[in-house]
């Protein structure tokens, strides 16, 4: 059942990930860049490949993306988020480990229990929540 949901989760990450991909650049309002147009001649413009236009985003893959970043990734730090967009994302492993100054496993672990933090999340605890039982409490004389 856990392995499940994490599957679920890892799932709904790369929706996200993807749905973000097609959705239009904004801009702020009144942006201009320094680089002027470039103006084609109508001849250029008929020798030119005609792009395939990416198919819209489905209503269900909107509601993904919206529970992945108004719910998801609140609850995880900064660098957990850049790391689980970054994985989702499928950028080489290598790259990450680079950016995050770390080795393949601990970039590993770090997205694992990013994911446990979202599981426990949506179950409604805390994550990696210990008991306290007082192993190492002092002894009172």
């Amino acid at each position: 059942m856990v392995k499940a949901k994490i599957d679920q989760i890892k799932a709904d990450l790369e929706t996200a990930v993807y749905v973000e991909r097609m959705m239009p650049p904004v801009k702020p309002p009144k942006y201009r860049c320094c680089m002027p147009d470039i103006v084609y001649t109508p001849q250029e413009i008929a020798f030119m490949d005609r792009r395939p236009v990416p198919p819209r985003p489905t209503q269900e893959q909107i509601a993904i993306w919206e529970k992945v970043i108004l719910q998801w990734m609140p609850i995880l730090e900064v660098d957990e988020r850049k790391l689980v967009w970054k994985y989702s994302s499928r950028i080489p492993i290598k790259l990450l480990c680079r950016e995050f100054c770390c080795g393949r496993t601990q970039v590993w672990k770090r997205f694992h229990y990013a994911l446990a933090k979202i599981y426990y999340f949506d179950l409604g605890k805390k994550c990696c929540e210990q008991k306290r039982r007082g192993h190492f409490r002092k002894k009172q004389l």
